[in-house]
């Protein structure tokens, strides 16, 4: 029987459902427990750190999302398991409804007009332009290259920037460091949906700000420690940069006396863009299991070098 060790925000029940619609011999159990401590498999988001250290029988570990920053974090987390990310097309589906929700919110001027309702004005202003604004997406995986195809459906010009060359229908994509400034050159709307490596880390900084479009706009999907978040302050405040649409932070939740809460130009979400949902993640992750049980390669395994 395969035990797998549970830890995360969403609940246990739900995952023993689905599961066993796809696994026959298995049990699931809280992590944080002594049968957890046996288990085969940890299916976890953001454990406790060390916890996984205590697993004498661990063989793999199966994230219940995309980012795998915390598994990295933690030095103790043994590297010779395969770590495997999830990559569920109905979390694709989410992110891209949140970012392109940002995006026409502010390419539409929605905060003005709700301002306006607020007072009872009565105060129409001149229209962007409906096609051709230039928006980039950082991180054109499986979820920004879906999500870049959904921008270019709209109208939008877009653009991609990956670490390697490739091909996405109706989007002009840049690669590699020599392609990163080419990208960003007039951007309106900025999106990242990149994982968080020692590469990324602080990306989103004065230099790339002032390399956008004056007003443009910043969305970050991807992770908190990516954004150097004076530099966002900074930028808005002089005008550079017009507002900015925030699911990550450097510290989550982030704390009351962030000046993030109040600021007018920017709209703090809880981490909630792409939810993990069991109902579609099941299969895959029971894929997972089963490959790592029977010796063989899981899909979407994580290159601990790489950091994803």
């Amino acid at each position: 029987m395969t035990v797998i060790g549970f830890y995360g925000s969403s609940k246990i029940e739900g995952w023993r459902m689905k599961l066993s619609q796809y696994l026959n011999d298995f049990t699931i159990v809280e992590l944080v427990s002594a049968e957890g401590e046996q288990a085969d498999i940890a299916l976890v988001w953001a454990p406790p750190a060390g916890q996984l250290a205590k697993m004498p029988n661990l063989r793999g570990i199966i994230m219940q999302g995309q980012g795998v920053d915390y598994m990295m974090a933690d030095k103790t987390v043994p590297r010779d398991v395969p770590l495997v990310r999830l990559v569920d097309p109905d979390m694709s589906n989410a992110l891209s409804h949140w970012a392109i929700l940002a995006a026409l919110d502010f390419w539409r001027d929605a905060p003005h007009y709700r301002a306006c309702q607020v007072s009872a004005k009565w105060q129409p202003i001149a229209q962007r332009r409906a096609s051709g604004a230039k928006v980039g997406i950082m991180g054109v995986g499986a979820i920004g290259g879906l999500m870049a195809q959904r921008f270019a459906s709209l109208g939008f010009d877009v653009r991609g920037w990956a670490r390697s060359p490739r091909q996405i229908a109706d989007v002009t994509v840049f690669a590699g460091d020599d392609g990163l400034v080419p990208f960003l050159n007039g951007l309106d709307i900025l999106v990242s949906v990149l994982p968080l490596t020692p590469a990324t880390k602080g990306i989103m900084n004065s230099d790339m700000f002032n390399q956008l479009a004056k007003g443009a706009f910043v969305i970050n999907g991807g992770r908190g420690p990516q954004l150097v978040e004076d530099d966002l302050l900074d930028a808005i405040g002089r005008g550079q940069i017009a507002g900015a649409a925030l699911d990550v932070f450097a510290t989550e939740p982030l704390p009351a006396n962030h000046p993030f809460w109040a600021h007018p130009a920017i709209t703090v979400w809880p981490h909630v863009a792409a939810q993990t949902n069991p109902n579609t993640a099941a299969q895959q992750v029971a894929a997972a299991i089963t490959a790592i049980m029977a010796g063989l390669e899981p899909e979407n395994r994580v290159d601990w070098q790489r950091g994803y």
